[in-house]
């Protein structure tokens, strides 16, 4: 095999002969050569590659010429999107010319709720709720789309937004899908998707079908992906959030709302509402409002225990014994109904709402954190594993076959130790290959640091950071990320210089996240003034971007109940949480915002940290060492010089 990608990947290769100016990368070659010694030897490979290393090829062309089935997880559908309509193509003509008589065959596979469901679309379609003038605009553009789809997936349709309020009612989740008892389930789009997937050789899915998938092994129901020899986790450093969920366990008055709405619709499409049954539903959403209610008002994330065990605790149990006897209740109601199938899947669906909902308020697992969320109107009831090493390890690692992780924010502090001891990684059993830079950030990229700014908790911060983010913009004309760790910053530093810089200036939340990005690209001088969900997953090459400044190092919130249940873990067992936990976790997603910067070999900019305590600090070390090979420096002057220079040099 080694062979084979040099031929393919390597200086005079089949990538040079198909793409014109293409320049042959060592670091792509390497990571190559290191995940076919894995293949061949059923290795588990923790890499990290750059920015520019070429990754995705890397990993696939080994993977493809390893003849096994593959799974691709990516932790966006936005890669997983990028990898099948772009790499796999590319790949396939690639293969061609290597082998023509058999290239491989490959499917990107998704999470149900991707799909159209036939049956909801059928019996909806006349009585779904539109609210604006724009939901009837999308909504006709899915009547046209559904008679034409041969797929069946919502990416299909273009201009539809992610949030789009009337597709869940053309969808169907896991708890609302007949499965075989369905009559539209051998035309069935999903169906339709798993069995292609079985004779595929690469699946192209994300982190959160993969872990759903083993969930359902762990449950006896039937898998979601078929039997595969191989997977590759890209973006791995999100595998820790997205297995929490999967493992652990929600209950919300959203979930509430979508059992009653289902037992509701499903009733009128067979006649109309009796009387008992509006009293039923109304029932539920009566005793629902009144049970997720008692957890208050106020946006934020709080310790369940805590709350049943305040002096608000007999209210909260009063309400929740009121809510459990209404639902067993409303099973019995749901059961009576003559609905065939449905009325089944309907009273199994009640019963787990009523089984999560009691090991939710027993609060009583030790190895879960319990916490109430709260998010605009919806409340949600979480149960989440505090260590999912162990569980990583049991589900994951066990298993037979090659298993690849990979990401461009791997490493803290020169290190692999935190990202492998999070999945219960054993290091004489796991390869790590660390890259080096493609790109030349010591040359394009500046780090800054203002020495004398107060910390974050000084009275005087904000006005530091006001007065630092006018500046910077002013230096490069716009043409800027300004990236905060949290809401209430962002606010406070645009309220103050919304009227005061003159460039365009565009906020999160006041559009959405593709819409403020394409008008971000589109004027070069404009500045983005946004928080955590634009730290990574954001690629804006060129002009358009010079300047990425970050208010302060993103520390998870100590408060958070889930990452208080792990900071405690973690002392637990013997480590120190700060320095084992809290830095490397906040150093890769300093890298991650960082990341933003520099998108190519002709990318040039800045990047300011305003947080002098990675000066003054002495964890401040760590943070320096996991960036990139950028010159660092502490005053203004020391960037106006430096920018200086390089448009001078450009222009």
């Amino acid at each position: 095999m080694a062979h084979d990608i040099r031929h393919i990947l390597g200086p005079g290769g089949l990538l040079a002969q198909l793409l014109d100016g293409y320049e042959p990368r060592p670091q792509q070659v390497s990571m190559a050569q290191a995940v076919a010694e894995a293949f061949s030897g059923d290795g588990k490979l923790v890499v990290e590659a750059a920015t520019g290393t070429g990754k995705t090829l890397a990993y696939l062309v080994p993977a493809l010429l390893s003849g096994r089935c593959v799974v691709v997880a990516t932790a966006t559908k936005a890669l997983q999107e990028q990898i099948f309509d772009k790499d796999v193509p590319f790949l396939a003509k690639l293969f061609k010319k290597l082998r023509p008589a058999r290239s491989f065959r490959a499917i990107n596979i998704k999470g149900r709720t991707n799909y159209l469901c036939k049956l909801r679309f059928e019996s909806s379609r006349d009585t779904v709720r539109l609210r604006t003038r724009e939901d009837v605009k999308h909504f006709h553009q899915i009547m046209k789309w559904a008679i034409t789809t041969k797929t069946g997936d919502r990416t299909e349709i273009p201009g539809l937004p992610d949030d789009y309020p009337a597709w869940s009612q053309l969808t169907a989740t896991a708890q609302q899908c007949l499965g075989a008892e369905c009559e539209k389930y051998d035309d069935c789009f999903v169906t339709r998707v798993r069995r292609e997937a079985k004779e595929a050789d690469l699946i192209v899915a994300n982190h959160h079908l993969f872990f759903a998938d083993l969930a359902l092994r762990r449950s006896a129901v039937a898998p979601i992906l078929p039997e595969y020899e191989a997977v590759i986790f890209d973006e791995a450093h999100h595998i820790e959030e997205t297995i929490t969920a999967y493992f652990g366990f929600e209950v919300s008055n959203w979930r509430m709302t979508e059992l009653t709405g289902d037992v509701e619709r499903t009733i009128l499409e067979g006649g109309s509402l009796s009387a008992v049954a509006k009293e039923a539903l109304g029932g539920v959403e009566a005793a629902s409002e009144a049970f997720f209610g008692v957890f208050g008002v106020s946006d934020g994330r709080f310790e369940l225990r805590e709350q049943v065990e305040s002096a608000s605790g007999p209210e909260i149990q009063k309400a929740y014994e009121a809510l459990r006897e209404t639902l067993e209740g409303f099973g019995e109601f749901v059961g009576k109904l003559d609905l065939g199938d449905q009325a089944e899947r309907l009273v199994e669906r009640t019963r787990e709402l009523l089984d999560d909902l009691a090991r939710v308020m027993v609060c009583d697992n030790v190895g879960y954190a319990y916490i109430v969320e709260r998010r605009g109107s919806g409340t949600f009831l979480e149960c989440s594993p505090i260590d999912v090493a162990r569980l990583f390890a049991r589900e994951v690692l066990s298993m037979d076959g090659p298993q690849i992780f990979t990401s461009a924010t791997l490493t803290a502090g020169e290190s692999f130790d935190y990202f492998m001891s999070r999945l219960g990684m054993v290091a004489s059993e796991v390869k790590t290959l660390k890259l080096a830079p493609v790109f030349d950030y010591a040359a394009n990229a500046l780090v800054y640091i203002p020495r004398r700014l107060p910390e974050p908790t000084h009275a005087d911060y904000i006005d530091g950071v006001c007065q630092i983010v006018e500046y910077l913009v002013g230096l490069t004309d716009g043409r800027a990320f300004v990236l905060f760790t949290s809401y209430r910053n962002m606010e406070l530093v645009w309220e103050r210089l919304k009227d005061t810089l003159t460039w365009p200036l565009l906020k999160q939340g006041d559009a959405p996240r593709s819409e403020l990005l394409s008008t971000f690209r589109e004027d070069i001088h404009s500045v983005l003034f946004a928080t955590g969900s634009f730290w990574e997953g954001v690629d804006v090459e060129g002009e358009s971007l010079s300047l990425v400044i970050m208010d302060k190092l993103p520390f998870a919130n100590p408060t958070d109940p889930l990452v208080k249940a792990r900071t405690e873990h973690v002392r637990k067992v013997g480590g120190n949480p700060f320095m084992s936990y809290a830095v490397p976790q906040a150093a890769i997603s300093l890298k991650q915002g960082f990341g933003r910067l520099i998108r190519s070999a002709t990318d040039q900019g800045i990047v300011a940290i305003l947080d002098s305590r990675v000066c003054t600090k002495r964890y401040g070390k760590v943070f320096l060492d996991t960036l990139p090979p950028a010159t660092v420096v502490y005053n203004a002057r020391e960037v106006k010089d430096w920018w200086l220079a390089r448009q001078g040099a450009r222009g």
